[in-house]
Order: C-alpha cells, then structure tokens, then sequence
C-alpha cells in the first residue's frame, strides 16, 4: 500500500485492526490501495470526503462510527467489533458516467463474500446485499468533485460480521452465520477491495453492461411481483431485471418501465 495509517483513541491498531496483515492479504496490488484506519469517526463517508482524492483507491476503515448512515440518511448501526465499516474514495476517469455505479459496487461485494465461501447470497437493486433473503451489507454511493474539477465518487459500505440474532437490526444477518470459520476482519476487507477494483476498473472501461449478466445471475427480486416505493408514488410490477445503465426493468399491464436508481426502496409483494 503506498500509505499505512492509525488513528486511535485509547485502542491501538493491533488491538483493532492489523493494517500490515491487510497489505500482505492484498499481495502485489497493495500499492493499489491508500488504507486508513480510524478508532472512531462520524461517518467513514464524512472523512474520505476531506481527504484529498489520491491516485487508485483511498480507503478509509473505522473501528466505530457515531453517525453511520444509509441511503435516505437511515442510520447504519454497527456495534463495536460486530461490522466492517469502510469507505472508498474513487477518481471516475473523464467520460466515465455514474450510471449503474451502486450495482457494480453491490455485486463487488457479492462476489467477494462468495470466495470466501459465503452461501445464499444475492442482491437487491439498487445497493443492498442480502443472504437467504436477509440484509448483510448496504452501499452508500456520493458523488463529488475534487481537485481540477476531477469527479470521484465516495463509496461506503457497511457489513453485518458477526452478531446474535437480537444484537442486529430487524431483518439482518451476519456474514459469519454464513460462514465456516470467521476469515477475521482483514481477509474480508483485503477480498472485498481487490474484487471492487476488478469491478471499479471494468465499469470505467465498459460501463455497467459488463456487469450486467453477473448482476442479474444474483437479482434476489428476479420475475417476482414487486412495489417500487419513491418520492412521487409506488409502482407495481414484474421485476424482468435491469437495463444497461442500471435501471430497474419493471413490467406491468401497460408495458416495461424503466426505473431509475435513487431514492426508491424495493418491496416484494409475495
């Protein structure tokens, strides 16, 4: 990695999180990856946004987070030891648009969490994770602008680790519940990010159409009766997947509607 990192409040790096043990799980594409760690912040997505943007990848990783948030500001709970709360900071390069960027993102994930064996897992448009059909891991996506006029998108992502049942919000789960054996906090960081920059480099060279086959291959909500819920009213509809930028493909008597990535939550009507 070309930088290492600690920040902490009364809990040492070792005690926490081993940054040298992330490097050597990352192997040659350490050099990839900026990894900071932190004790304690508000919000991951909050400090990579006052952090300069950096060549590859700029990774912040927080032990805590006091003001964690989701999509539409619902807060991310994530006791101290039970998550893997992180962000990432991403330069799109000139002519990259952002369409489809949160199902890239989710199916990084996806795909990461299945090499280190993790059974049942499958995605909810346009920025969850789920396993058996419960919520392990949401996506947190802003864009902004940095140096130069150079636009690059913060991308957060919590993920339920471990934790009893009654320990998680209502309707989650814990990767390790679908799991063998704990991997420990640093080889299912080092697997997600090296998955994500596959994923990251891909989508600037193709856009969301070179994910789209291995999006749709996980879609939890496939050929189901759905209600799309957003800010001007609910839509009713067959999920028949997404289109080459992302958008929801949802059919109903009148025809196929496309729905756009935003501020829209997915509900089953089984």
């Amino acid at each position: 990695m070309r930088a290492l990192h600690a920040e902490s409040a009364g809990v040492t790096d070792t005690q926490r999180f081993s940054l040298q043990a992330l490097a050597a799980r990352l192997g040659s594409r350490r050099a990839r990856f900026d990894v900071e760690y932190v004790d304690h912040c508000t919000s991951t997505n909050d400090v990579l946004a006052t952090r300069p943007a950096t060549p590859g990848i700029g990774v912040v990783v927080a032990g805590r987070q006091s003001a964690g948030r989701g999509r539409r500001g619902r807060p991310w709970q994530s006791p101290p030891g039970s998550g893997l709360t992180f962000s990432c900071s991403w330069a799109l390069p000139p002519g990259t648009a952002p369409a489809g960027l949160s199902l890239v993102v989710g199916l990084a994930v996806a795909e990461a969490l299945e090499s280190l064996g993790a059974r049942g897992i499958a995605l909810k448009w346009p920025n969850d994770v789920l396993a058996d059909g419960a919520k392990l891991a949401g996506i947190l996506i802003e864009l902004g602008t940095g140096p130069q006029g150079t636009r690059r998108a913060i991308i957060g992502i919590g993920l339920n680790l471990r934790g009893t049942p009654d320990a998680l919000p209502p309707g989650a789960t814990a990767l390790c519940d679908h799991l063998d054996t704990d991997p420990g906090d640093e080889a299912v960081l080092a697997a997600l990010l090296l998955h994500l920059d596959d994923r990251l480099q891909a989508f600037a060279e193709q856009g969301f159409a070179a994910a789209r086959e291995a999006w749709q291959a996980r879609d939890a909500f496939a050929g189901q009766a759905v209600r799309v819920i957003g800010d001007h009213g609910e839509q009713t509809g067959q999920c028949t997947g997404v289109d080459t930028d992302g958008a929801l493909l949802l059919r109903d008597a009148e025809g196929t509607h496309r729905v756009l990535a935003g501020d829209v939550s997915l509900r089953s009507t089984a």
